[in-house]
C-alpha cells in the first residue's frame, strides 16, 4: 500500500481528516474554535477594566488580517474600512432588531466571531507566514509615500481642529447648519439602539410630528457606524453627558474626512498602476493632497457634511477597485458589493454612480457566468435600495430643485482638474490599457450626472444650486483617482522637474477661492490660519445652556445674548444638544435674521409664547441685543449695513431689545416664561 503525503499534513492525513483512523478535530477546525473563544473572551475582559475602545481597532486589524487580494498594509486599511462600513450599515439591520442594540460587548464578540469565521473559511487562520512576492516588494515604496501623503494631509486638516477649544470645533460645522440633524440622529440612534427607519415611533419625542418622517427616513448608516463607536467611547472614559457625545461626533467627523483623504490618495497609488516609482508618484500625490486640503473638499468638512463625506470615501475606493480590481474575484465582488451598500446607506445621490460603475466592472468581469453573481446581484440589490427609497419617502418631488447651506464648488479650478483627469487618461495612448477605459468611463459618468442635473436646475429654476455642487464634488473625487495617470507623464524627466510642473497648480489653488475662483485665498488656507471661524459664539451658548439644563429642564430654551445668527445657530444647537429638537422650528422664523426669516415684532413673540406647549426660558445678556421691529411688513433696522457682519443691535430702536421684551413676557407669564442672566463662556 502507498501512502500519499499531503503539504501540511502528517502520516498522510489532510487537515480537518481522521488520524490513525480516530475521528476527532484538525488543526485547522482547532485554530477555528478557539478564534471563537477568543472573540467573545477578549470584549468580555475589556469591558469590566473600561478598555471596550480598543475593541474597534482590534476589529479592524482582524478585517485588515483576512484579506487576500492586498499588497500592503495600506491597502489592507483602506479596503478593511470600505469593507466594515459596508458591513456595519447591514449589520445594523439586526442589530435593530435584538434586544442588546448597541452593548459594545455584543456588537464585538459578534464582529470577532465574523472574522474568525470568515478567516477559517479562507484559510487565514494558518500559522505558516505566506512568502513575499515581487508585487510586494515593488509596491512598498509607493505605500509608503502614499502613507507620508496621507500623514500631511492628515497634519495640515487637524490643526484648526486641535487648536480651539470644544465650541471653537463645534462652531466650524454648526454654521453649516445641518450638523444638528445630523447630532440629533446620532443621539438618538444611540440611545435607541437602531435605524430610525425601522421604527420612527422612537424618534416622535424628539422631533416636531411634521419632521418625523423626513428625519426618520434620513440616510442613516454613518450615524449608526458613529453611534456604536460612540458607544465604545462612552464605556471606557465614562462621560455620557451632551458636551462628550458632541465632541466625539466632531471627532468622528475629523475621522471621516481624513478617511475621504486616505481612499483618493490610495486610489491615485493605485489607478498608476504596481509598478508606479515613488519619483513618479510623489507631484501626483502633491496636486491631489493640495486639492484635499486647500480647495472644495475641505469645505465639506468645516460645513458639516458627515454623510458625504462617507459617500465620496466609497466612490474613490469604489472607482480605484473599477479601474483596478482586486486579483480575486471573490473578494472583489463583496468589496463592491459593501461599498455599494455604504453608498446607499450613506450618500444615495452617489449610488446611481457607483451602481453605474459597477456594471462596466461587471461586464468585464462576465460575472454572469457564476449562479454566485447572480445570486450576489439579487441581494445587493435588495440591500442597496433601502437608501434610495427611504430617502424618497422623506423627500417631496422638488427635493432635487431645494437650495442648501453648502460652499458653492469653484468653477473654473474644477474645469482644470477634469481637464488634467481627462489628460490622465489619454495622455500616451492610454486608451490601449482596460484601466484607462475603465477611469475613462468613471469620469463620463460622474460629469454626466453633475451636467444633466445641471441643465434641469437651469430649465427649471433658471440657476444650478445645492445638489448640483455635491454631483460637482462627486466629479472632483472621481478626478482626483484619475489623476493616477499623470505618472506616465514626461517619462525622461527627474523627480525635481516634476515637483516643479506641479508646484504651480498647487499655487494657483492656494491664492485663491470662490464659485469663480475670484476670492482671495482658498478656503483651506483660511481653516488653517483661523479665518473660518464658523459660528464658535453659538456654540459656546449651545454648550453652556445644554450644561445648565442637559434635558432642557422642562422648557424650550432661547438664546437672545448676542447677535442674530449667533442666537439662531445657538437655539438650534441647544435644541439637538438637551433633545428638545421637537420645539425648535416654532422659534426659527423668529430667531431666521436672514432673507427667508420674517421679521418679528413683540406681538409675534408673545404669541409664541402663548402657544407654547411647553414653558419658554429666555438666556439674556448683551443689554444692547434687539431682534423685534415695530412694523413686521416694513422693519426699520437702521445699524445693518450691506456686506457687513449683522450687528447685535439688530432690531427697531424703537421695538423693546431683548433682555426687555424678555423681562415684560416674564411679568406678564410668571409660570411660563423664566429669564436666564447668563455669562458667554470665553474659549
Amino acid at each position: 500500500m502507498v501512502t500519499v503525503m499531503r503539504p501540511g499534513t502528517d502520516d498522510g492525513v489532510s487537515d480537518g481528516g481522521a488520524t490513525n483512523g480516530r475521528a476527532g478535530l484538525g488543526p485547522r477546525a482547532v485554530r477555528a474554535v478557539i478564534a471563537l473563544g477568543l472573540a467573545w473572551v477578549v470584549p468580555l475582559i475589556t469591558h469590566p477594566l473600561r478598555l471596550d475602545v480598543l475593541l474597534p481597532f482590534l476589529v479592524l486589524a482582524g478585517t485588515m488580517a483576512i484579506q487576500r487580494g492586498a499588497t500592503g498594509l495600506v491597502d489592507r486599511f483602506v479596503l478593511a474600512c470600505a469593507q466594515l462600513f459596508g458591513a456595519a450599515c447591514v449589520f445594523g439591520l439586526a442589530m435593530t432588531m435584538w434586544p442588546g442594540h448597541l452593548k459594545p460587548t455584543l456588537v464585538a464578540g459578534f464582529a470577532l466571531s465574523a472574522l474568525a469565521l470568515i478567516a477559517a473559511a479562507t484559510g487565514r487562520l494558518e500559522l505558516a507566514p505566506r512568502p513575499a512576492t515581487p508585487a510586494r516588494r515593488t509596491r512598498r515604496p509607493a505605500d509608503a509615500l502614499t502613507a507620508l501623503a496621507t500623514a500631511a494631509v492628515a497634519a495640515i486638516t487637524l490643526v484648526p481642529y486641535v487648536a480651539r477649544d470644544l465650541g471653537g470645533r463645534l462652531g466650524l460645522p454648526l454654521a453649516g447648519e445641518d450638523i444638528a440633524r445630523h447630532y440629533l440622529l446620532y443621539d438618538v440612534i444611540g440611545r435607541t439602539g437602531g435605524y430610525l427607519f425601522m421604527r420612527p415611533e422612537a424618534l416622535r419625542p424628539f422631533v416636531p410630528d411634521e419632521e418625523l418622517n423626513g428625519i426618520a427616513n434620513y440616510p442613516q448608516g454613518l450615524h449608526f457606524a458613529y453611534a456604536v463607536l460612540g458607544r465604545f467611547v462612552a464605556s471606557t472614559t465614562g462621560q455620557t453627558s451632551a458636551s462628550a457625545a458632541v465632541d466625539v461626533m466632531v471627532w468622528l467627523l475629523v475621522g471621516t474626512f481624513l478617511l475621504l483623504a486616505l481612499a483618493i490618495l490610495w486610489a491615485v497609488r493605485r489607478i498608476a498602476g504596481p509598478g508606479t516609482s515613488a519619483a513618479r508618484l510623489l507631484p501626483v500625490l502633491l496636486v491631489a493632497g493640495a486639492w484635499l486640503v486647500l480647495g472644495d473638499p475641505v469645505t465639506i468638512l468645516s460645513r458639516g457634511y458627515p454623510n458625504e463625506l462617507a459617500g465620496l470615501a466609497c466612490a474613490a475606493v469604489l472607482t480605484a477597485l473599477v479601474v483596478r480590481p482586486l486579483p480575486r474575484l471573490g473578494e472583489q465582488t463583496v468589496t463592491v458589493a459593501l461599498l455599494l451598500v455604504g453608498l446607499s446607506f450613506s450618500y444615495p445621490l452617489f449610488l446611481v454612480y457607483g451602481g453605474v460603475a459597477a456594471l462596466w466592472w461587471i461586464r468585464h468581469a462576465r460575472l454572469w457566468r457564476f449562479w454566485w453573481g447572480w445570486l450576489a446581484a439579487a441581494v445587493v440589490t435588495l440591500i442597496a435600495a433601502i437608501g434610495p427609497l427611504t430617502a424618497a419617502s422623506a423627500s417631496g418631488g422638488s427635493q432635487l430643485l431645494l437650495n442648501g447651506t453648502a460652499r458653492v464648488v469653484d468653477r473654473p479650478a474644477t474645469l482644470v482638474l477634469l481637464g488634467l483627469a481627462v489628460f490622465a487618461v489619454l495622455l500616451r495612448r492610454g486608451m490601449r490599457a482596460p484601466s484607462h477605459r475603465a477611469a475613462l468611463f468613471a469620469l463620463a459618468v460622474a460629469f454626466t450626472l453633475a451636467a444633466g442635473l445641471g441643465l434641469y436646475q437651469t430649465a427649471t429654476i433658471g440657476h444650478p444650486v445645492y445638489y448640483f455642487d455635491k454631483l460637482l464634488h462627486l466629479l472632483i473625487v472621481v478626478c482626483l483617482c484619475a489623476l493616477g495617470g499623470l505618472v506616465r507623464f514626461l517619462p525622461g524627466v527627474g523627480v525635481a522637474l516634476r515637483v516643479a510642473i506641479a508646484l504651480p497648480i498647487v499655487a494657483g489653488l492656494a491664492v485663491a477661492g470662490g464659485e469663480w475662483h475670484t476670492t482671495p485665498v482658498a478656503p483651506g488656507v483660511k481653516l488653517a490660519l483661523g479665518k473660518d471661524r464658523g459660528s464658535p459664539e453659538a456654540a459656546r451658548d449651545a454648550l453652556l445652556m445644554s450644561r445648565m439644563f442637559p434635558d432642557g429642564g422642562g422648557a424650550v430654551n432661547v438664546d437672545l445674548m448676542g447677535s442674530p445668527w449667533r442666537n439662531w445657530s445657538a437655539t438650534l444647537g441647544a435644541a439637538a444638544l438637551q433633545h428638545n429638537y421637537r420645539y425648535f422650528p416654532a422659534w426659527s422664523g423668529l430667531l431666521y435674521p436672514g432673507s427667508a426669516g420674517k421679521a418679528s415684532t413683540m406681538d409675534d413673540l408673545d404669541r409664541l409664547v402663548r402657544e407654547s406647549p411647553v414653558p419658554v426660558r429666555f438666556f439674556v445678556h448683551d443689554p444692547e441685543a434687539s431682534l423685534l421691529v415695530v412694523d413686521g411688513d416694513k422693519p426699520h433696522r437702521p445699524n445693518v449695513r450691506p456686506g457687513q457682519p449683522l450687528p447685535v443691535a439688530f432690531g427697531d430702536p424703537a421695538a423693546p431689545t431683548n433682555i426687555a421684551a424678555a423681562r415684560a413676557l416674564a411679568a406678564k407669564y410668571p409660570t411660563k416664561v423664566q429669564v436666564v442672566y447668563a455669562t458667554p463662556a470665553n474659549p
